[in-house]
Parts: structure tokens; sequence; C-alpha cells
């Protein structure tokens, strides 16, 4: 089968040195930064993950991203993670606030290999000070200078969080990016983290649709499965393979990377999205939830019965897909021997850099 993609996420660090109102990071339980063994052994694994999805996935390459629930240049690790991605062949891009994107540690980024880097930025002035808790025009001066540095080697993509649900700021902050030399965009509404922040129109349990939902589905015999688990792989700053990156709080972990393989828990990824508890009862990518969604549109005249079909079958063709890619790696789950545990599996004390 193809995939339209693979992407994991390892997580340097989920400390932070923002303080965005749209983020519930504070509420992990516990926070560090990731060691060079572990991330190591976390690069082995995806190497070891990639060499089999290569072959089953009809040739597609796991893309990796240093990112997490916090900032990756707060680890001064980062840059020698860049390197060793790089240098195993794989395609390496970082996520970002700017505000630590200083001329050394861009240069050390971009000699490192560095390819593609999105920076959260949705905001200026005053606005972006109160917001993210962090000084504009350093952020703003950091993000410009390394786009010139990087010229051809590296995409700069900036993140527009839409915190405000106002279409026009977002137009207007590309603009402003624009005008700084900038042109690449990833918008997004603001998410839920499974749950974890609380938004008024995602208590998807409140809502009389959410029965509708789940009967829509019963009745077409549909249990879909969620895509960002198995699509969307996550690795946390201690080693533990999460559900993904939703997974704000550190709720279901599948062991460590010193332990078992991605191929081997697979299917307890399955078994965790069709139960769909803790996390995917409550967050906004559900396809439940999903589907809820589009219902609610639809009895606010902001939607008809043709995009809810249209999800419907989105949906199908997600669900279809998720339960192929465990499928594809059942044998290689069964047939691989357990991973060899080589060093504890621990992460720099909260204050350590």
């Amino acid at each position: 089968m193809e995939l339209p993609f693979l992407n994991l996420d390892i997580e340097p660090t989920n400390r932070c040195n923002a303080h965005c109102y749209f983020c519930p990071r504070d509420q992990t339980p516990h926070q560090g930064l990731m060691t060079p063994e572990v991330f190591d052994r976390a690069l082995a694994r995806t190497i070891e993950f990639d060499e089999i999805a290569q072959v089953r996935f009809g040739g597609v390459r796991t893309k990796v991203n240093l990112c997490g629930l916090g900032e990756p240049l707060l680890n001064r690790n980062t840059p020698d993670f860049v390197r060793k991605v790089h240098d195993a062949g794989f395609e390496i891009s970082v996520s970002s606030n700017g505000s630590l994107l200083d001329e050394k540690r861009g240069a050390a980024l971009l000699e490192a290999g560095l390819q593609g880097i999105e920076i959260n930025v949705g905001d200026e002035g005053d606005d972006y000070d109160e917001i993210y808790g962090l000084p504009f025009a350093k952020t703003r001066d950091n993000v410009v200078r390394f786009a010139e540095m990087a010229g051809d080697q590296c995409q700069v993509r900036i993140v527009l969080v839409n915190h405000r649900r106002d279409r026009e700021h977002t137009a207007k902050m590309m603009q402003f990016w624009r005008d700084h030399g900038i042109d690449r965009f990833l918008p997004y509404d603001v998410m839920n983290r499974g749950g974890t922040l609380f938004v008024d129109e995602m208590q998807y349990d409140s809502f009389a649709e959410r029965a509708e939902a789940t009967e829509i589905l019963r009745a077409r015999n549909v249990d879909p499965v969620c895509l960002a688990p198995f699509l969307l792989l996550f690795v946390g700053y201690d080693g533990q393979y999460y559900l993904c990156c939703s997974d704000w709080k550190k709720e279901v972990a599948f062991g460590s990377v010193f332990e078992t393989s991605f191929m081997a828990i697979m299917g307890d990824k399955l078994e965790r999205t069709v139960t769909r508890t803790p996390i995917c009862k409550n967050c906004n990518h559900d396809p439940v939830n999903r589907l809820t969604e589009a219902l609610r549109a639809k009895a606010a005249g902001e939607s008809d019965d043709r995009a809810v079909d249209r999800l419907l079958d989105v949906l199908i063709d997600q669900d279809t897909m998720s339960r192929a890619v465990v499928d594809e790696l059942a044998d290689f789950a069964s047939a691989a021997p357990p991973g060899r545990r080589l060093i504890p599996v621990i992460a720099e004390p909260d204050g350590a850099h």
C-alpha cells in the first residue's frame, strides 16, 4: 500500500519559555530535556522503522521533526540532534517560537543540515508580548535574520494559530511576514490537545450532535480510527512512545525506545484509538468529534448535507488506511525480538541546559 506521508516528532524538551494562553503545556505532569543517549536510541528506532516502511508503504520516507510540547532550542543538544538525523538520510525540520534563534544558534542549525523550520509567530508588537510572554522585536529580528541566512537550504514557515478566530488577522500577519521577505505559512485553528485545553465549541460530550454522529457511523457499520497515531508518530523527551502529539498530559505511553519498537506498539495504539480512551474521546481530531462538529455546523446553517457526506467519506478512508498500516506492520512486530535495554531512560532534570 502507499501512504501520503509518514512524520515522526522527536521531542528535545517539553519545557518552554513562552506562555501562550492557547497552549496547555504546563498541565504536563513531568518536564525535562532529552539526553543524547535517549535521542540516539530514538533515532536508531526511526531507522529501523523507516527501512520497513519503505518496503511496506510504497517507498515513502519518514520525515523527522524535532518538535513536541516545548521549545527545542532550550536543549543545547538540538543542533547535534539535527546533524545526526541529517547524516542518517532523513529530511529534518525543527519547530520553534523563534525567541532563542539568535545568530549563533541559527548558524549551528544550518551547519548541521537543517532543511525546514516552523516558527510560531502569529501576532506582532505589544499583542505578541502579551500573548506569548516574549519580546516581539527580538523574535522578529531572529526570524528575519535566520531566513536571510537560510537562503534556499532551509524553508522557513510561519505558523499562524487562529486563536482570535479572526481570518482577517491571519491575513494581516501573512502580509506582515511577506513584507519581511517570508512567504510560507502554516495557518491553524486552535487545537484542544486531546481535551487538555478548554475550548467552548469542543465540549463534545455536552452536544446532542455527538449521539447523532455515533448513530450515523453505526448505521454505516463504521467504527472510525484517527490517522494521527499511525502517520504522525511521537517519541517524548523521556524516550517513551506516546499515542500522538495530542497527548498533552502524556497519559498513554507504550514503553521506551530501549525496550520496544514502533512496529511492536501499533496494535496497542489501535486498541487505544478504537476505544477512544482516555485521549481520543475529547480530542478535536477524533473522527466522531469531527463529525459532531460538522453536524453542529449544519444545524447552524453554516454547512449542508453534502459537506457532512464528504467528511464521512474522508473518515471512512482514513479508518481503512489506519487499520491497513497496523496490518502491514503486524508480521514484523510479531517476528521482531524485543528491544535490548542498553541504558536507563533518563532525562536531564529541570534547570539543566
